[in-house]
């Protein structure tokens, strides 16, 4: 069974259920269920990002750090699945490996605050990147930077705002 499966599974028992936690198992945030239906026709929604990483644990902590992320489950040593704050989809599989050729991925996070985001990036062991982006679009201001967490992953923060603030 895959593991996005397998999340979708124990979260949905979870949910239904409220089993007592288990050492793998961790309580989700909310009873909400975690997905919905499938779009109708040929519509296809990301569910999950499945990230690669030398340390599983100390990837965990930063994603907890940075994002707010909450594990919902541990699947023995080497993969944590996590969802970012309100159950918001697409979650993170992190999987360790010990191939560097698999150690790059990039995602783009949208946040309130791209200046805050980067202080706690670089004090969690974030490398800035030193990238900005600004503009004017349909009305709003938008703006970027980079960052790339200890296995050299990248990870665009973007903040929009209505024009003139």
């Amino acid at each position: 069974m895959s593991v996005a499966a397998t999340l979708l599974f124990s979260a949905s028992a979870q949910a239904q259920t409220s089993p007592a936690p288990t050492s793998d198992k961790i309580p989700l945030p909310s009873a909400a269920p975690l997905v919905a239906p499938a779009p109708a026709g040929k519509g296809a929604r990301v569910m999950m990002l499945r990230w690669f990483t030398s340390d599983v644990a100390r990837a965990e902590k930063f994603y907890q750090a940075v994002f707010d992320m909450t594990t919902v489950q541990r699947m023995g040593d080497n993969v944590r699945i996590m969802m970012f704050p309100g159950g918001a989809m697409p979650g993170m599989i992190l999987v360790q490996s010990s191939d560097p050729k698999r150690l790059r991925g990039s995602f783009i996070a949208q946040v309130a605050d791209v200046k805050a985001t980067l202080a706690i990036a670089a004090a969690n062991g974030g490398k800035l990147l030193n990238t900005q982006f600004s503009q004017n679009i349909h009305g709003q201001q938008a703006s970027s930077s980079h960052f790339e967490d200890a296995d050299g992953n990248v990870i665009e923060l973007l903040q929009i705002r209505a024009a003139g603030k």
